[in-house]
């Protein structure tokens, strides 16, 4: 029976359990969410952290490079010592007619004269070459333009820029390395020659040394700029400018091809501690980054990402926690509520079936009452009157008795005679009463005693026995009349620890689907009372309350529907 009362409080156990699931929602959102967001800090101030030490891991190593070679006299072609020897390819110097001449490694003269042809697409060499070096002044040179193609190449493309790295772009951490790195190579940088002190330069070979006079018709090198890094093409040069006086005159480039690859090896083996993962790629802008090197012109890609970390195992388990204690309150709650209403139907159904219950005997009562009062009832069938008068006021005498033995159990108020007693003097006394209720039935009691031993002796509370009993002979006088054959049997089970009493009848059982449903107090409706046998379905419930307030149980043993109803009251036994 569903009340309207009842959808109203399932109503609000929703609205409350959809409200708390929402704010442990909203909770778990923001504990998570700033959890990651903290996670992601610490994870990219670690990541920029180790960026930062790698640039100025590789600025060091390649400025030590590019000192090394801004230290050596302009006709030193040593190869034999240096940290640059296993990064250089070839040393050479290009004149202002475009005269191509090798310092060191002549095997790669060829290509790198097809590089340049290529790359000048045709122009005079050495103003090209000459361009390339101008806009390589600003590789450590931290200055806020716009950015330059510092390649004389068109195909370059440019440097890859993901949204993430945005954050590890310092400008001041790149104009600090920038400022070191010029420092130490403005301190390599040879010092200008005045004309008085000029080395002399014989012919084209540059040999000379510093301090010595030269001849007065001999070419004088008045000026040496630094080496700086340019890219041409895809290859990797330092460059730097000389200015001759006469009678040569004019000014040459010298330069270093520099072995892209070995260099980048060389840089990227310094770092492998703190990005195992990196790569070096080339930069064609002179625009501040953060990320490019202050020594060469290659931009770090760090090869990893900032990810969080995973949740913290305490927040993990307090969230966890969390979800279970509301989850199992919203249970328990709705757990409540469903007892709760389940509880009320039945007592309604409950007063619904005693009100029927009632009402039967009570109208039977005034009906022959008034007939007997009035005289209207031969007086051959007065006895039978005062049977059925007498048989209605024991229903009704039962179904008080019931009413309030199950109202002291519920209230915890019922107390238990117990006494020791044998089994034989426990049940005798009840054969009366028993046999005579399955007769106003037509129903005969067999039971024998006779066999049972006298030292078979249990402690319990024979009211409590006997009102279990006649309730199961009550059932058997209302459900099993006209069986066949006629008889309920009470037998006596002997097991070790306990003593079995079964009442045994041959009427329809009980149906397997009822089976759950028979030891659940109230469970008929009004309408069930008045369709099936009298009752109000609190006489098993109540019978297995009693049962096991004494220490037993009652069962319901029907082997097979249809093959009659057989339910065994347990006791324990005095162990002896």
């Amino acid at each position: 029976m569903k009340t309207t009362g009842g959808w109203w409080v399932w109503g609000m156990l929703t609205l409350c359990a959809a409200l708390v699931l929402g704010a442990m929602t909203w909770l778990t959102r923001h504990v998570i969410g700033s959890e990651r967001e903290r996670a992601v800090a610490e994870a990219r101030a670690d990541l920029q952290e180790r960026v930062r030490l790698a640039l100025w891991r590789m600025d060091a190593a390649g400025a030590a490079i590019i000192v090394e070679e801004n230290q050596r006299s302009t006709g030193d072609a040593s190869t034999t010592a240096g940290l640059s020897v296993a990064s250089v390819k070839m040393r050479f110097e290009i004149s202002e007619s475009g005269a191509l001449s090798a310092k060191q490694g002549e095997e790669h003269l060829p290509a790198l004269k097809a590089l340049l042809r290529e790359q000048s697409e045709g122009a005079a060499l050495f103003p090209a070459v000459s361009e390339s070096l101008i806009e390589g002044r600003n590789t450590w040179e931290a200055k806020k333009e716009a950015p330059k193609d510092i390649s004389i190449s068109k195909n370059q493309k440019a440097p890859r820029k993901a949204v993430e790295e945005q954050d590890y772009y310092n400008d001041k951490e790149r104009a600090v390395r920038s400022k070191a790195i010029d420092t130490q190579v403005n301190l390599a940088q040879p010092q200008k020659i005045a004309p008085a002190a000029a080395r002399e330069i014989p012919g084209d070979e540059a040999t000379a040394t510093f301090g010595t006079p030269a001849p007065v018709d001999s070419p004088r090198l008045i000026d040496v700029g630094i080496f700086r890094p340019a890219w041409i093409g895809e290859q990797l040069f330092l460059l730097r400018k000389l200015v001759w006086d006469a009678p040569r005159g004019g000014k040459t480039i010298q330069g270093v091809w520099m072995n892209t690859e070995q260099l980048n090896f060389l840089l990227l083996k310094e770092i492998e501690d703190l990005l195992p993962s990196a790569t070096l790629v080339a930069s064609q802008q002179t625009a501040p980054d953060g990320m490019v090197l202050a020594s060469f012109p290659w931009r770090l890609e760090p090869g990893e990402r900032a990810l969080p970390a995973p949740l913290p195992r305490p927040i993990a388990i307090s969230l966890a926690t969390g979800w279970a204690a509301a989850v199992l309150a919203i249970f328990a709650a709705a757990g409540l509520v469903r007892g709760i209403l389940r509880l009320s139907e039945r007592r309604a159904s409950f007063v619904s079936a005693v009100t029927h219950e009632l009402r039967t005997p009570l109208t039977t009562f005034r009906l022959y009452s008034d007939m007997l009062e009035t005289g209207a009832v031969k007086e051959e069938k007065r006895g039978d009157y005062l049977r059925v008068l007498s048989r209605e006021a024991d229903r009704l005498s039962h179904l008080v008795e019931n009413v309030l033995a199950f109202s002291r159990i519920e209230r915890g108020s019922a107390r238990a005679a117990m006494r020791q007693t044998s089994v034989r003097e426990l049940l005798e006394p009840f054969h009366e009463r028993f046999a005579t209720r399955l007769a106003s039935a037509g129903l005969k009691l067999e039971w024998d005693l006779t066999h049972v031993s006298p030292a078979l002796l249990l402690r319990t509370d024979a009211a409590a026995v006997e009102h279990v009993l006649f309730n199961l002979i009550d059932n058997a006088a209302k459900y099993a009349a006209g069986g066949i054959p006629p008889v309920v049997r009470l037998d006596l089970v002997d097991w070790p620890r306990a003593v079995g009493i079964r009442v045994r009848d041959h009427g329809p059982g009980i149906p397997l689907a009822e089976r759950r449903r028979i030891f659940r107090a109230f469970h008929k409706s009004a309408r069930e009372a008045a369709e099936t046998k009298p009752g109000v379905g609190l006489g098993l419930a109540l019978s297995r309350r009693l049962a096991r307030s004494l220490g037993g149980d009652l069962l319901c043993e029907e082997p097979n529907e249809g093959q009659g109803a057989c339910f065994t009251l347990t006791l324990p036994k005095i162990s002896g």
